[in-house]
């Protein structure tokens, strides 16, 4: 069967489409896990459904980014990397929604300032991957995000560690491990989000 140009470059962009649907997933997501912080239990509950479904919705996207890519001839970036970018934000996604499982069933809604500083690290980033979905064929401007990814990176662990140090001298055992199991959480967020990133040093190296 011959395929026109036209549905080429519509399978083409369907792809790219999908890679920025996860990213605005990921956006959504940490706004919802911020929103739990001084929630009532009765909100936590029902912010934590809001993730559960976030976090299908995108399981359901990176489907749907598979079969769009294997569909495609002509992408803005190799198909490999669209499909490991996705596949980063979709389980970045899912780190998200596991944090708000813990906080949800720990009930920790009362987390110190520091928490909410990583928060604001994360929100930052988030909205940073999202960014780079538009970027994807302007090398100087994904450069630049690329940086601003990394820099945050490495701010995010260094306010991990401030946490739960500062954590370990004010806290009750019980407390001190119920906020730990957060803050490990978090952690994990950061080191998909820093794969997602890693992803994007690789094809900027490659196509320089």
């Amino acid at each position: 069967m011959k395929l026109s140009v036209t549905r080429l470059f519509s399978a083409d962009e369907a792809g790219a489409a999908h890679v920025r649907s996860l990213a605005g997933l990921l956006v959504e997501s940490v706004d919802l896990v911020t929103q739990m912080f001084g929630a009532s239990p009765e909100t936590g509950t029902d912010l934590d459904a809001q993730l559960d479904n976030l976090n299908a919705r995108a399981s359901k996207t990176q489907t749907a980014m598979l079969t769009a890519l294997r569909s495609s001839y002509l992408t803005p970036l190799p198909r490999e990397d669209l499909y490991l970018l996705g596949t980063w934000i979709n389980r970045a996604v899912e780190a998200v929604s596991i944090t708000g499982t813990v906080i949800h069933a720990t009930r920790q809604y009362r987390l110190p300032t520091r928490a909410g500083d990583v928060l604001e690290i994360l929100t930052r980033q988030a909205d940073l991957v999202l960014d780079t979905t538009g970027q994807l064929t302007q090398p100087d401007d994904l450069e630049s995000t690329w940086t601003h990814l990394e820099r945050l990176t490495h701010q995010a662990q260094r306010a991990l560690v401030t946490w739960r140090l500062t954590d370990a001298d004010e806290l009750l055992a019980r407390h001190y491990y119920r906020q730990q199991e957060v803050a490990r959480s978090l952690e994990a967020t950061f080191m998909t989000i820093r794969e997602f990133s890693t992803q994007l040093g690789r094809i900027l190296v490659r196509d320089s």
